[in-house]
């Protein structure tokens, strides 16, 4: 009789965890629709969102292995949710080719205290991209990389005076460079490349960071309010640059935001995220402090209609707390 009881209790359990786990799912995904990020809570929750699926894993195996039907039914709501968001990224791309011209991109934030050119270099090395956009580039780290790579890539906007911490080396000639206001920082550029007489606007750009676990929880309200203000206008402002230019795009970025966060869905209309469809895994590209795996997917490469993502992958290790991004694009004409 006990052990009858004892297995209702179980069955119950498990019934009822599943149902709160699909509830608190349910509710984050309306107040995320109608919502986006604007309560500091809600902006965290929607930026750590592949986490609130982890809970899943613990239920899904003992649900199955007891055959509990109501509390497996239950968590078909999280299972349907968990893949429309990242259910592509577990089904390995089929390598693709295309006729048309393809440009290798390596977006890769390098860490600005990182002294470690050797393995830097490797990484750049290894992945043999034809362009490539930096971040928290150094005044120390960019004339080695420069030195270093000068026959392969005989074009940059490094400036031995002042290296704003972004910064573009290529293979292919480099005929204009602007800096655009993108406070608090300034952390933006863009350039014109002529791609074998076809222009193409690349621009390399480095998002507010988070920076949460910096600092104490008392300031993390106030801390996330303003952070998340400050990438929103990051945002408007490369909306209002991106909507002016019919030619070829690229964006380059440390955009320290997720991809199921409000700036990403709003840049996500303009662009289109390389990783997205011919990525395979979760391209997580950043590490934090006390964690020996890469957390997060905040790195970006993104592109007009005029090209087709063929192929994209996280990089090696360059010595920095990201991974490189690189993709091979195809380019499918000069028209949209």
């Amino acid at each position: 009789m006990g052990k009858v009881l004892n297995r209702e209790s179980v069955n119950k359990l498990f019934v009822r965890g599943a149902q709160l786990y699909s509830g608190f799912i349910l509710l984050w995904l309306f107040l995320r629709h109608f919502f986006a990020d604007a309560h500091w809570v809600l902006a965290i929750l929607n930026t750590s969102a592949i986490y609130c699926f982890v809970p899943l894993v613990f239920l899904i195996g003992p649900v199955i292995w007891n055959r509990q039907k109501w509390a497996f039914i239950s968590l078909l709501f999280p299972i349907a949710a968990f893949f429309w968001f990242w259910g592509r990224l577990l089904i390995p791309a089929p390598s693709s080719a295309s006729a048309s011209p393809s440009l290798r991109i390596m977006t890769f934030n390098v860490l600005i205290s990182n002294t470690n050119t050797d393995k830097l270099a490797r990484a750049i090395a290894a992945a043999r991209p034809d362009v490539i956009g930096f971040q928290e580039l150094s005044p120390r780290t960019a004339p080695i990389i420069r030195a270093q790579f000068a026959e392969e890539y005989p074009y940059t906007t490094f400036d031995d005076a002042e290296v704003r911490g972004v910064g573009l080396m290529s293979r292919f000639p480099i005929t204009a460079v602007y800096h655009f206001p993108f406070p608090p920082k300034d952390l933006a550029l863009q350039a014109e490349v002529d791609w074998n007489g076809q222009p193409v606007h690349i621009f390399v750009v480095h998002l507010s960071a988070n920076n949460i676990f910096n600092h104490s929880l008392k300031v993390l309200p106030q801390l996330t309010r303003e952070r998340y203000a400050q990438r929103a206008d990051q945002v408007t402002r490369l909306e209002d640059l991106l909507d002016a230019i019919s030619d070829p795009v690229i964006l380059l970025c440390d955009c320290n935001f997720t991809d199921t966060s409000e700036a990403y869905g709003r840049l996500n209309t303009r662009l289109n995220d390389s990783y997205k469809k011919p990525g395979w895994g979760t391209g997580h590209t950043l590490y934090t402090r006390g964690i020996p795996f890469r957390v997060q997917r905040v790195d970006y490469v993104w592109h007009s209609d005029h090209f087709i993502a063929l192929r994209s992958f996280v990089g090696q290790d360059g010595g920095s707390d990201h991974r490189p991004v690189v993709s091979t694009l195809s380019f499918r004409g000069s028209e949209k």
